[in-house]
């Protein structure tokens, strides 16, 4: 257990231990000391792939989840729960810094301006560690880019001490403690402020920025491979709108979501602009948002995202300052804000739900009301917040705090891909669910009386777990057809019931159980009929869970949703 000095918690705290995995365990009903050294936990299965940590001390309380290695020791960071607390290690004071979050919950922290130049740090954000790296940047860079890249990450681009657009990039390695020395990767444009994603591949895409006059912004992309360490520019699609600073995030379905920054005329853009999984085409119209110079964007766990714009200036007091994209490519306007908000930034999505700093205040979506609520961070002061943040895991928000020096975190969820649920979901209400668009009468809509309503092809799905074998079993109450739906981390799916899956959307069907083991998917429909699907997923697949309305003008309804992890064998 490790906790930051200025948030220390003592040995008398009682802690709760979740071991997770492809299992469903049950709730221990026993608990340990923090400061008992030496004491078995029989709690902790075998097969445990996470660990969340639960202590309770004075009224207070401290959270922490971390992966579980094969072998060796576990290291948990324990912060307060919903309480700011900066970590414990001081970083070079800077302007302009990035934070790029890796594999194995550590942070890269790198560029920016300072005097001295300022060195590169890593955090593990598993024992609250922050260090200088051993070996540091071939060349200092401000304004570049930073994603993780295989099991470190890729810097790219930027602008050199000279004010040079550069048109290297870098690796950080974890066995050399720092970056590659090697010869840089050379990428086919000089780029800086461009945006830089994670594809589902693990290769990176480099989108947009300025060329190599600093001025002019670019309109193309290219994908870094970080096996081959090549990179390629072909068989790529550009941006309709080229542009500098712009935002671009991976969807629930694989594809690119490209958005803001601002044109060759100085102006925000308004234009939303979606790619391909693999980034060779794009699959919907290009659609006007309105412009923002400051715009948070945060894919949605349902599907689609969601969007917060700072109005601009001379904006009309009823601004609409909130926008669902859903998962067809559709805007719908959503609760507006109230009160100031002048620089948004959205973190995580545990439950569907990201969390928003506004500028002076935190607020977390609710899904099902298409509406912000307030978040009671226990804070006694506000935030200071600037222009470096990520969030290293769906429940955690990360930052520079405002004198540029101390990386300071917000633990509001502990939710992840081996989390339990509760419940079976859509009996009482819709928690651990998300909607792929804003819910509305005959389009998606809940009632507790009779279950989920689904409009043609609206889809909810099953928030931060995703699934080896599992059993799924869910409730038809008035024998309407409801599609289960199957999506694996590339994007790709398998609806149960649709063109490549037929025979449970069956008319009159009272309930239906559908089970996947490895690459094979069957299904039964209670008294009726069973079968095996066509086409099966990739048996080393995760996958998460949804239901979904069927194509035709038929609505599909559904309740009762039941899901068991089968584990091995």
């Amino acid at each position: 257990m490790h906790v930051p000095e200025a948030c220390a918690v003592d040995g008398t705290a009682y802690a709760q231990f979740d071991a997770l995995g492809d299992f469903d365990p049950t709730r221990p009903e026993t608990g340990h000391l923090l400061g008992t050294v030496g004491e078995q936990l029989p709690e902790i299965d075998g097969a445990a792939r996470a660990l969340v940590v639960l202590a309770r001390e004075n009224g207070q309380a401290w959270a922490g989840e971390t992966s579980v290695p094969p072998e060796g020791d576990v290291d948990v960071l324990l912060l307060p729960s919903l309480a700011s607390c900066p970590l414990s290690t001081p970083i070079d004071q800077r302007s302009g810094a990035a934070l790029t979050p890796m594999t194995g919950a550590r942070v890269l922290v790198f560029g920016g301006a300072g005097n001295p130049t300022p060195r590169t740090f890593v955090s593990d954000l598993n024992a609250g560690t922050v260090a200088p790296v051993d070996v540091g940047l071939l060349t200092q860079r401000s304004r570049s880019s930073g994603t993780a890249f295989g099991d470190g990450a890729l810097v790219a681009g930027g602008v050199g001490e000279d004010g040079t657009v550069l048109s290297t990039a870098e690796v950080y390695q974890p066995s050399l403690r720092g970056f590659d020395q090697q010869q840089p990767i050379e990428i086919g444009d000089a780029r800086a402020d461009q945006a830089a994603v994670v594809l589902a591949t693990g290769e990176t895409l480099l989108v947009g920025g300025v060329g190599l006059d600093g001025e002019t912004p670019l309109a193309s992309m290219e994908v870094v491979d970080p096996v081959s360490r090549t990179v390629r520019t072909e068989r790529l699609a550009q941006l309709t709108v080229a542009r500098r600073s712009p935002i671009a995030v991976r969807l629930a379905s694989g594809e690119i979501l490209v958005a803001g920054g601002v044109g060759a005329d100085g102006n925000p853009i308004g234009m939303l602009e979606w790619f391909s999984p693999d980034a060779s085409s794009t699959p919907k119209r290009a659609q006007p948002l309105v412009a923002s110079t400051a715009m948070a964007l945060a894919p949605l766990a349902g599907g689609g995202a969601l969007a917060v714009l700072a109005p601009p200036a001379g904006a009309p007091a009823a601004f609409q300052n909130v926008w669902v994209i859903d998962a067809d490519g559709a805007l719908e306007a959503a609760a507006r804000l109230e009160g100031s908000l002048t620089a948004p930034v959205l973190f995580g999505e545990a439950g569907g739900s990201p969390v928003l700093w506004t500028g002076d205040r935190w607020l977390r979506w609710q899904p099902w009301t298409g509406a912000f609520a307030a978040l009671d961070v226990l804070d006694g002061l506000p935030a200071q917040i600037g222009a470096s943040t990520c969030s290293p895991d769906p429940g955690l928000a990360l930052w520079i705090a405002g004198d540029a020096t101390a990386m300071t975190a917000l633990r509001f969820d502990t939710r992840g891909e081996y989390a339990t649920l509760p419940a079976p979901l859509l009996v009482d209400d819709t928690s651990e669910m998300a909607p792929d668009r804003l819910p509305g009468p005959g389009i998606l809509v809940f009632d507790s009386s009779s279950g989920l309503l689904l409009g043609p092809g609206a889809s909810a799905f099953v928030t931060d777990r995703r699934y080896a074998d599992v059993s799924i079993d869910i409730d038809a109450p008035t024998g309407e057809p409801t599609l289960v739906v199957l999506r694996d981390e590339l994007g790709v799916e398998l609806e149960v019931g649709g063109v490549a899956c037929a025979g449970p959307v069956v008319p009159g069907a009272a309930s239906v159980h559908v089970s996947r083991r490895g690459s094979n998917v069957s299904w039964a429909i209670a008294g009726g009929a069973s079968g095996a699907c066509a086409t099966g997923v990739r048996s080393d697949a995760r996958i998460s869970i949804g239901v979904r309305g069927p194509a035709s003008s038929m609505r599909g309804l559904v309740r009762n949703l039941r899901i068991a992890r089968l584990g091995p064998g």
